[in-house]
C-alpha cells in the first residue's frame, strides 16, 4: 500500500531508442530484514526525473528516492527484504528463507 508516491518526469518525445543501462549499484543490510541500495542508471528518454515513494504492507516495502537529469539518474532505496502475505496480513519469511538465515 502506498503512503506516498509522487513522480515528476519530463521526457524527450522524439527519443525512439528507449535505451536503459544500469551503470552501477551498491547495497547492504542495515538490520535483519532491512536493506539499502544505491543505483546509478541511464535511461535515454528522460530529460528530468524526480520520484519519491514510501509504501508498506507490500513486497519489499520501504522508502525510495530517485533523481535524474538528461537520462542519468541516481536512486536510493531502504526496504524490507521480506514479502507481504495478503492472506494472513503479515510478513512472510518462508521456511526455505528461514533455513538459510539460521544456517549461514
Amino acid at each position: 500500500m502506498n503512503i506516498i508516491h509522487t513522480r515528476l518526469a519530463f521526457t524527450n518525445p522524439w527519443d525512439r531508442w528507449y535505451y536503459f543501462r544500469n551503470l552501477g549499484s551498491v547495497s547492504g543490510m542495515l538490520f535483519k530484514h532491512t536493506a539499502w541500495e544505491l543505483e546509478h542508471t541511464y535511461y535515454s528518454p528522460l530529460l528530468l526525473d524526480f520520484e519519491l515513494q514510501w509504501n508498506y504492507k507490500t513486497d519489499h516495502a520501504g522508502l525510495e528516492l530517485g533523481v535524474g537529469i538528461v537520462g542519468y539518474g541516481v536512486h536510493f532505496r531502504i526496504h524490507d527484504t521480506r514479502h507481504w502475505n495478503y492472506a494472513t496480513d503479515s510478513w512472510e519469511t518462508g521456511q526455505l528463507h528461514d533455513h538459510f538465515e539460521t544456517n549461514s
